[in-house]
C-alpha cells in the first residue's frame, strides 16, 4: 500500500508540471504579501517582490516579526535576502543577511561551473554539487526536492514532501482552489497551499515553537 501511495504522489507532481524552471510559472507575477500571525495574534509581515531584466529574475524578500508580551516586546526578528535565477530559471546567487532578535545570520550562495555551488553561511561554508532547493516556499520547486538549504543559515537538511489534499479556500475574499502540500525535516513541519491554477504559494503554516501562519494580503 505504502509504495501505492508513494506512485500516486509522484504522479501527482508530474502532472502540476515541476521542472527545473518552474519560475517560468511565475513570469507575470510582481508581489506576493503576507501578514504574519503567530497563534493567531498578528505579529509582522513578508513580502516578496518579483523583478525582471534581460531573462533574469530577481526575487525580494523582507521579513519582520515582533512577539510581545502583555505590551513588552521580547522577541525581534527582520531578514532580508535576494534570490536571482537565470534564464533557464536555475539559482544564479542567492544573498541574505538576518538579526534573530539581534543575533546575526548570514547566507551567501554563487553558482559555480559544472552546476556547483559555492556556499557561505552561519551554518555551513563549503562547496555543494548536488540537488536542493532554498527554503523560499513561494517557489513550488522546492516540492521535487530531497535536500533544502536555509535561507537564513545555509544549514542543510534533508526534506520529506507529502502531497496532502486538494482544498478550496477564500484568499482575499475570493474562492480559490489549491493543492497542499507537507514539507517535514530536522526542526521542519509546514504545509503549503498552492493555487492550482498557476501554483502561486496562497497560504503556509509553520509549526515550530507555537503556529505560525501566513496569510495572503497582495497576489499580483
Amino acid at each position: 500500500m505504502s509504495k501505492i501511495i508513494s506512485l500516486i504522489i509522484v504522479f501527482v507532481l508530474m502532472l502540476i508540471g515541476i521542472s527545473n524552471a518552474h519560475i517560468q510559472h511565475y513570469a507575470n507575477l510582481n508581489e506576493i504579501k503576507f501578514e504574519i500571525y503567530r497563534n493567531d495574534n498578528k505579529v509582522g509581515y513578508h513580502n516578496i517582490i518579483f523583478s525582471r531584466d534581460r531573462g533574469m529574475l530577481t526575487v525580494k524578500n523582507e521579513i519582520q516579526f515582533e512577539i510581545k508580551k502583555l505590551g513588552i516586546s521580547f522577541y525581534k526578528y527582520q531578514s532580508e535576502g535576494t534570490e536571482v535565477y537565470d534564464q533557464d530559471g536555475l539559482l544564479f546567487r542567492f544573498n541574505s543577511k538576518t538579526s534573530d532578535n539581534g543575533k546575526l545570520k548570514f547566507c551567501n550562495i554563487e553558482a559555480q561551473n559544472n552546476k556547483n555551488y559555492l556556499i557561505e553561511g552561519t551554518n555551513y561554508k563549503g562547496s555543494l554539487n548536488k540537488d536542493f532547493a532554498i527554503s523560499s516556499y513561494w517557489n513550488h520547486e522546492i516540492l521535487n526536492k530531497n535536500t533544502q538549504i536555509s535561507g537564513i543559515t545555509c544549514k542543510m537538511r534533508n526534506q520529506k514532501v507529502t502531497f496532502l489534499k486538494n482544498e478550496t479556500i477564500e484568499v482575499k475574499g475570493q474562492t480559490t482552489k489549491t493543492s497542499v502540500f507537507n514539507i517535514k525535516g530536522e526542526g521542519l513541519d509546514t504545509q503549503i497551499w498552492y493555487r492550482k491554477k498557476d501554483m502561486a504559494i496562497a497560504r503556509q503554516i509553520l509549526n515550530q515553537k507555537g503556529i505560525w501562519r501566513y496569510e495572503i494580503i497582495s497576489l499580483n
